[in-house]
């Protein structure tokens, strides 16, 4: 499992988390750490960012391999996006699956997945740490700016937004 963060801090928490390495994007060797890194290319690409990353990793999953696509997070706050992905032609070469993937799809298999958690949590195989989850409290009229934490980097783990009236 490699994981990708913007920090060193942030890389330690998910190596604790169990990845086998964590790769922090906003260093200058970056592209070479994940080149090494997935030396023998990977099967499974989760992805949340988009942009950049996602365009090499396009370069790095193996063929008939799967891309889960959660988010563009590296997109969400671009007017326009000039270059977007120079690498999706690897999607026809390698054959790779590119699926979009919300949770709202998967409603029918919360009572197991939430039994499957739990017995992972049990045995130790699921770490939860609640120190890792950043409480903000804000107005109403604040939770766009608190939201913006999500954007900057500035939190570790879940962002909660706890509502004060």
């Amino acid at each position: 499992v490699i994981g990708i963060a913007g920090s060193e801090e942030k890389c330690r928490w998910v190596e604790r988390l169990g990845a086998d390495v964590c790769l922090n994007y906003k260093k200058e060797s970056f592209e070479e750490d994940l080149w090494k890194a997935t030396e023998g290319f990977v099967d499974v690409y989760f992805d949340n960012v988009g942009g950049k990353i996602l365009d090499l990793m396009l370069l790095r999953v193996k063929r008939f391999g799967r891309i889960a696509a959660c988010g563009t997070i590296a997109n969400y706050n671009k007017d326009d996006d000039p270059v977007g992905l120079k690498n999706f032609y690897q999607v026809v070469i390698n054959r790779i699956d590119v699926r979009g993937f919300i949770i709202y799809d998967y409603g029918d298999h919360i009572k197991e997945a939430r039994e499957e958690l739990i017995q992972a949590w049990k045995d130790g195989k699921l770490i939860v740490e609640d120190s890792t989850e950043t409480v903000v409290e804000a107005s109403f009229e604040d939770i766009p700016k608190v939201w913006m934490k999500l954007f900057d980097g500035s939190n570790t783990g879940k962002l909660t937004t706890k509502l004060v009236i």
